[in-house]
């Protein structure tokens, strides 16, 4: 029997995000019940994600958009201690059908394509703030923010291991967002996609794929002032109330919903 995906939910059911919210800068944090997966037989670990992850993740894009239009700037970054994102859930993906692994891939791009339209169609940033290991779809995350920034210590990094690893492309827009988007050269894109360890500190800002290094010691405080520098500048009109996203009521039978 074919099990049905349900793309309900609402800030009450989150299992993997958490949203706070400080005047006109909201807080997005990645935390990853490694016990909630939307099937059995994996564990979503190091921040790995399923598509239950990312139905989460859109309802909190749209939400923020129509409910929270006084926000200017989101800052995404990881609930976990050395690792942002480890990427799409490898076990999940082994065990999932071709048809599943085709709309998740499809889902997921339309949320991040989503977040990253959301300056232009709602006056909303998004920054990823990475501390820690982000690899894959973890980077992919990233890349679709306005503004990336990197902690810079010995273990932080950014990177696309799925061709040496996997022997595959990015599958939710990195070689895309890496090239057309952030202009990265391409023959330093091609030893990018083709290293295991992705790439650290000051070379990564060298190279186009962050925006901004900063010392571990320094690296929340200098985010949350981004943050409040990015809201103080945006030219986004003083936003009147949101409207709420009420339940979406149904029903589903053998032949119709």
């Amino acid at each position: 029997m074919t099990q049905i995906i349900d793309f309900r939910t609402d800030p009450a059911q989150y299992r993997h995000w958490r949203v706070t919210y400080h005047g006109d800068v909201a807080n997005l944090i990645m935390d990853v019940d490694e016990t909630a997966g939307l099937f059995e037989g994996y564990e979503l670990k190091l921040n790995s994600y399923d598509l239950g992850v990312d139905i989460e993740l859109n309802d909190i894009v749209q939400r923020m958009r129509f409910e929270r239009p006084e926000v200017k700037v989101v800052v995404m970054q990881s609930g976990k201690e050395k690792v942002f994102c480890a990427g799409a859930n490898i076990r999940m993906l082994g065990g999932a059908t071709h048809s599943h692994k085709v709309n998740f891939c499809k889902f997921t791009n339309e949320t991040r394509n989503a977040y990253e339209a959301a300056e232009a169609d709602s006056g909303q940033k998004y920054i990823a703030a990475i501390k820690g290991a982000c690899a894959g779809g973890g980077y992919e995350l990233a890349l679709a923010c306005n503004y990336i920034m990197l902690t810079d210590d010995s273990s932080s990094a950014v990177g696309l291991p799925e061709v040496p690893l996997l022997a595959v492309l990015p599958g939710t827009g990195g070689l895309t967002r890496i090239t057309d988007k952030r202009k990265m050269r391409r023959d330093l894109a091609d030893i990018f996609c083709s290293i295991e360890e992705g790439v650290k500190g000051k070379r990564a800002k060298d190279w186009r794929l962050v925006d901004e290094v900063i010392a571990n010691s320094k690296f929340d405080q200098t985010v949350q002032e981004r943050a409040s520098e990015f809201a103080a500048a945006s030219g986004k009109a003083k936003a009147s109330a949101g409207i709420s996203l009420g339940a979406i009521k149904r029903q589903i039978t053998d032949d119709r919903m």
